[in-house]
């Protein structure tokens, strides 16, 4: 299970191990309310916001360009195409499986003329 991004249960614990052994209790208290304003102080600054904005703004580009160049039709299409299990990348929804004809499934159960 996941908890901080790469950051497993296992290693949370095993930092806090550490903590204790490295700063006592005491200490260890005291630093973890310390981090804790300052990871409050982080995310609540201007700096924080404008890197959160610029992120989102990252994440969006592709689907902008998509838009702005009309050609969201020719994507699906050729997402389709390569993998119609996929995920599509630009708006994450799974694409329906190709469903064949009746006539394209019979051509090819067929066998060949024989000479």
């Amino acid at each position: 299970m996941q908890i901080f991004g790469g950051i497993g249960f296992s290693e949370v614990i095993f930092i806090l191990i550490l903590m204790v052994i490295i700063l006592g209790p005491q200490k260890m208290v005291e630093g973890a309310r310390d981090l804790g304003k300052t990871i409050r102080k982080v995310t609540r600054s201007q700096f924080w916001k404008d890197a959160v904005k610029t992120s989102r703004e990252i994440r969006d580009i592709p689907r902008k360009i998509i838009n702005e160049a009309n050609i969201e039709d020719e994507v699906k299409e050729i997402n389709r195409a390569l993998n119609p299990d996929l995920r599509n990348p630009i708006s994450g929804h799974i694409h329906p499986p190709v469903l064949k004809s009746q006539e394209e499934q019979t051509d090819k159960t067929k066998e060949p003329p024989q000479s």
